[in-house]
């Protein structure tokens, strides 16, 4: 007999699945498990799904490894289980997806006691599929557990959230999350900036690190700066950003906003997501009206969730044109 599988339980949704391992012949038909990006909540779905369909899972909630059902989900194909994900990267989830769906949960499990579904992330279903999707979770199939990823449930139906149970996951302390991310990467550099950068997210941390992230955001600290002082061309920043990746660059965009917005408030010295660079956030924030900073945010967080749906260039030139406008004015005023 083989031995089980080794977990992908990160040390920090521990108690998340214990909780969850104690009542797994009581779970509701459908899950959605909701938190930031970066803390393993794929894995921690996957690992769900392998032990729902196990035929002797542990009562610590450990897939047996052993069992046809063990064998067939680390084959990848195993005929119970369901996944659904964009068809490319930065795409919506489609009706025809979810239609797929239905005609799948119409049928009676083939070698498992159910049927799991996995479904991530679920705010990139666009509202047809939504609609399809929130029939199901209506009227679920016997014997079938809906599984739901998401790292922005706000963007979710009303009337979904109200038929999944929510599990919550965090990141961990800020120690555990450190200690972490040194044990997977034993050269990586400056990572308690990683984590800050990051969120406090370990495996976004750890992603930043085998990405050359640090190198790439200096170039954007000094596109961002050259831009203010009239030194850049927005367009030409905006093709150099569109190479580095324009999620990564918008995301990290929004960082540096909120710092800004952190510092413009004032009082005592703020939680920064980027604290290696307070003096050039100090000198823009001289330089910035707190209201138009928070009308930039909007701007950069509108554009970002635009991503895949627009063309991904154009919006950077708006961002960057605007960012020019912004502290170019602001300075001249």
């Amino acid at each position: 007999m083989s031995a089980a599988p080794q977990l992908q339980i990160y040390p920090w949704n521990r108690p998340q699945w214990l909780r969850l391992a104690r009542q797994l012949d009581k779970l509701p038909h459908a899950l959605l498990l909701s938190g930031p990006a970066g803390l393993g909540k794929n894995a921690f779905a996957m690992e769900l799904a392998r032990t729902l369909l196990c035929a002797q899972p542990s009562p610590t909630g450990e897939a047996c490894g052993a069992c046809k059902n063990c064998y067939l989900f680390a084959a990848g194909t195993h005929p119970d289980l369901f996944a659904i994900a964009p068809l490319e990267e930065g795409k919506a989830i489609l009706i025809d997806q979810i239609r797929s769906l239905g005609e799948f949960s119409a049928l009676r499990p083939h070698t498992a006691m159910r049927k799991v579904v996995v479904l991530a992330p679920a705010e990139a279903m666009n509202p047809h599929a939504a609609n399809s999707l929130l029939k199901l979770l209506e009227e679920p199939p016997l014997g079938s557990h809906f599984i739901l990823v998401c790292k922005q449930a706000a963007r979710l139906a009303p009337t979904i959230l109200s038929r999944c149970v929510r599990v919550e996951f965090f990141s961990p302390a800020r120690e555990e999350g450190l200690a972490w991310v040194k044990s997977q990467a034993l050269d990586v550099e400056q990572p308690d900036l990683l984590l800050d950068l990051a969120d406090q997210a370990p495996l976004r941390a750890l992603a930043l690190a085998q990405s050359d992230f640090l190198t790439q955001r200096r170039q954007l600290i000094g596109d961002i700066e050259a831009l203010g002082a009239d030194n850049a061309d927005p367009v030409a920043c905006a093709e150099r950003w569109k190479k580095t990746g324009a999620a990564g660059c918008l995301a990290w965009l929004q960082t540096w906003a909120i710092d800004l917005i952190r510092f413009g408030m004032g009082g005592q010295p703020p939680q920064l997501f980027n604290p290696d660079a307070q003096s050039q956030l100090q000198a823009q924030t001289k330089r910035l009206h707190l209201k138009r900073l928070f009308q930039f945010l909007d701007l950069v967080s509108y554009n970002k969730n635009l991503l895949g749906n627009a063309d991904e260039l154009l919006l950077l030139e708006e961002t960057l044109i605007s960012w020019t406008q912004l502290i170019q004015r602001e300075s001249f005023s």
